[in-house]
């Protein structure tokens, strides 16, 4: 591995963590491989250069957390100053906002399945992916949870967002979210009737890849948004 950076992001790189906060680092490098290690509260990030600067100039939304909120902590050759220039915004984020609806409903009626920490992780996701993207959308992106828990309008969302480290009870979660969902985000008769395989089906041809990883029960390597 040639690590050409390393940056901090998340919770302790705007200094709002708690005891129970990760510490993330994403990791550049020039190789072609993205891995993922967690040890603990230590969360690493390997990304190839390649990689970080395609979604830069196609505005995905982790990159748009990094140049928005990363601080290097070994970067001689500028890699962050590079990644905030390539960076984009799209017109819209409806393909992310769709994909952590479509999740967010399957989580809500089906999400038993998972376990509790699992449920309240990916739970959390739906609610940030989707205020997220709508702060993006309006050129003043947002991301931290506190912030996030003023600009929408479901209390049930702000609940969530503040008991975010609070796994414990997967019934409560799932009706918060459910509740989130109602008031913020778009119900469909599929979202109310679908069963598990078509909502799997949906996420296939869709390309719903945090969903697919999840209920393959598999780590997803996409840093979220800590």
């Amino acid at each position: 591995m040639s690590a050409v950076a390393i940056l901090l992001f998340g919770s302790h790189a705007r200094t709002d963590q708690s005891e129970d906060s990760d510490t993330d680092l994403l990791i550049v490098t020039l190789d072609a491989e993205t891995r993922h290690i967690s040890v603990g509260h230590l969360s690493l990030f390997l990304y190839p250069w390649s990689i970080l600067e395609n979604n830069a100039r196609n505005g995905d939304l982790f990159v748009c957390h990094l140049v928005r909120e990363a601080r290097p902590l070994f970067d001689p050759d500028g890699y962050l100053p590079r990644l905030k220039k390539a960076f984009k915004f799209r017109s819209d984020y409806t393909i992310e906002i769709g994909h952590a609806t479509d999740f967010g409903w399957y989580l809500s009626r089906h999400g038993d399945e998972l376990n509790s920490h699992l449920q309240a992780k990916r739970a959390l996701w739906c609610i940030r992916t989707i205020l997220i993207a709508r702060s993006a959308e309006r050129r003043e992106p947002v991301f931290a949870p506190q912030l996030l828990a003023i600009q929408t309008q479901s209390s049930s969302g702000r609940e969530i967002l503040a008991r975010r480290h609070c796994t414990n009870d997967s019934a409560q979660v799932r009706h918060s979210l459910r509740l989130f969902l109602e008031e913020e985000a778009m119900s469909t008769p599929f979202h109310e009737q679908s069963g598990r395989a078509a909502f799997i089906e949906r996420f296939t041809t869709t390309s719903n890849v945090v969903a697919l990883k999840t209920l393959q029960q598999k780590d997803d390597i996409q840093p979220e948004y800590c």
